[in-house]
This record gives structure tokens, C-alpha cells and sequence, in this order.
């Protein structure tokens, strides 16, 4: 799942994983995101089970949007679409992506 903040910084939110296998904190930065869109990096396995125990968000880094990004909801719904072998394929032209 994404978190978006307010200062459009993009978040991926790892809680779930985490919380079946809280040891893959070793892989990547982990960051707990509270609810004021502040982080605190989380440095040990300790740190992960208690943001965990405490319901905090756990997230991995993704970078700021552009600063002209306007979310577009369902970019796709109005495009035609080809299914086939289990691949749905849009026409590029049919793609309104802001810039």
C-alpha cells in the first residue's frame, strides 16, 4: 500500500509484512510514519516490534511526487482495453498521465 503525506513524500507501507516476519527490517530502511506524517528510522529488531505493538505505520522510502501531480483517480476506466493471456493491455493514446 502507498501513504501519501502531506508534504507529498511518498511512502511504501510495509505493516503488513512486517508484522508477519518483523526480522525483514534487516533488508531495507524501515521507517515508522506517525499520524502528524512525521518518521523515526528504526534501527532494531526491538524498535520494529514496538512500533508494531504500538500500531504505527511501517513504511519504506519512495521519494517526493512532481510538484505539478494532481492524483488522478481510475487513469484507466475510460481507456480500451485488450485482455489477453491474462495481460490487460491499454492504448498508449487512451493514457491521460498529468506532467
Amino acid at each position: 500500500m502507498i501513504h501519501i503525506t502531506k508534504d507529498n513524500f511518498v511512502w511504501l507501507d510495509v505493516t503488513d509484512q512486517l508484522t508477519q516476519s518483523p526480522k525483514a527490517w534487516v533488508e531495507n530502511e524501515i521507517y515508522a510514519v506517525h499520524d502528524d506524517d512525521s518518521e523515526s528510522l528504526l534501527e532494531s529488531i526491538d524498535e520494529v516490534i514496538e512500533a508494531i505493538n504500538l500500531g504505527l505505520r511501517l513504511c519504506i522510502e519512495g521519494g517526493y511526487l512532481p510538484s505539478k501531480y494532481t492524483p488522478q483517480e481510475k487513469w484507466w476506466h475510460k481507456a480500451k482495453k485488450l485482455v489477453k493471456d491474462g495481460y490487460v493491455y491499454v492504448r498508449w493514446n487512451d493514457v491521460k498521465i498529468p506532467m
